[in-house]
């Protein structure tokens, strides 16, 4: 039997033991409370664009000046691909130089407000002679992505020559970003359109499922409406990245580290390179295979022989293949090359892949000779 007397006290320890139920939770709400405030000074004061990383506080990425600017003929990728294909449209689809790169031709060190890159000069150079560089360049270039550039490119500007350099250490690089493999979709320019299909079961008038429509308006919604839940991407990035340096200053790795290409990985690159360079042949493009540039007055990550070995399989590809080949590592003295500052901590290291626009301005007139010697 309930003793009536104990009742009323029961009944008022029940509140209190309701709050006591809260208190193991108290730190993980006041540590998604601290997390928030944390990610959100992150992305007011050191969100870092991970493609840009690369460059340093030194180095402007330049992408064409003042006259470009309605006059596109510096892309990246399927994203501005179409404002380059338009541009060329709008000149008369004037006979085409192609230019495929890397971040070594968007980067200026040391900038001037009247600085122009290397396909900006080269552009300059080439057009009284009726010809116009249209140059296709991302950070970290890799063989593969070019390969998909290739294929989407090739068949709208049909150009007459394409500048192909092969820089060694972009030769581990594997990923494709979701910005190049959007040419596959048709995203190269106007002269393409993505590949149609019926609706499936399951679908709705488009080749989504009605789960990823879903996720992608409400993912919209949160990025239109909460600034935070838009900076996630770069957020994760500038994580991974102050990892990555932070690792490589603790484990001492620096940008003079050698690094060694793995065997069966560099037989498949140049394989692939050929495959490149066959097609582009096989529909009338002269191709002008080169080493860029690469700094000599410090002693860099590439191992020389393998190095050595890398050119001259190079120099073999363009002779079995009638393209041209030209070396043009020594052609950028040391004083003109860049020295990296990242963004995080303001470590320096010196740079092997960017300098300054005297430099481009030696790299384009270098190609330029090569070019005259090719008949054009």
């Amino acid at each position: 039997m309930i003793d009536a007397q104990s009742q009323p006290h029961a009944a008022a320890s029940e509140p209190a033991r309701g709050w006591r139920a809260l208190l193991p939770w108290i730190p993980l709400i006041l540590g998604a409370v601290l997390a928030l405030y944390l990610m959100e000074w992150a992305r007011l004061n050191v969100l870092v664009r991970l493609d840009r990383a690369a460059f340093g506080t030194e180095t402007a990425v330049y992408s064409g000046g003042k006259r470009d600017r309605n006059d596109r003929a510096q892309c990246e990728n399927a994203n501005d691909s179409q404002r380059c294909v338009n541009s060329w449209i709008r000149a008369g689809r004037p006979p085409v130089v192609m230019w495929f790169g890397n971040s070594q031709l968007m980067g200026i060190n040391r900038a001037k407000p009247t600085d122009v890159n290397a396909p900006g000069q080269l552009r300059a150079l080439l057009a009284p002679r009726g010809l116009r560089v249209v140059t296709y360049a991302q950070p970290n270039a890799n063989l593969s992505e070019q390969d998909i550039q290739l294929d989407a490119v090739l068949p709208i500007y049909k150009p007459k020559l394409l500048l192909m350099p092969v820089c060694y250490d972009d030769i581990r690089e594997l990923q494709i970003r979701e910005e190049i493999a959007a040419f596959r979709k048709g995203g190269a320019g106007a002269d393409t359109a993505a590949d149609a299909k019926p609706a499936e079961p399951g679908k709705v008038g488009t080749n989504e499922t009605v789960q990823a429509r879903v996720e992608k308006a409400v993912t919209t919604r949160l990025e239109k409406v909460w600034p935070l839940w838009g900076a996630r991407v770069g957020l994760r990035g500038t994580t991974g990245f102050a990892i990555h340096t932070l690792r490589n200053k603790l484990l001492g790795i620096h940008s003079t580290s050698k690094r060694k290409v793995d065997p069966g990985l560099y037989r498949g690159r140049m394989q692939l390179l050929e495959a490149m360079v066959s097609r582009a042949r096989a529909q009338g493009v002269q191709v002008l295979l080169y080493v860029p540039p690469y700094r000599q007055d410090l002693d860099g990550p590439y191992i020389a022989a393998d190095y050595e070995r890398f050119k001259a399989d190079m120099k073999a590809i363009a002779e079995r293949q009638g393209a041209r080949f030209v070396d043009l590592t020594p052609i950028v003295p040391g004083p003109e090359w860049a020295t990296v500052t990242d963004d995080l901590f303001g470590f320096q290291e010196p740079d092997f892949m960017h300098f300054t626009a005297i430099g481009h301005k030696r790299l384009a007139t270098a190609l330029d000779e090569q070019i005259r010697a090719m008949g054009y």
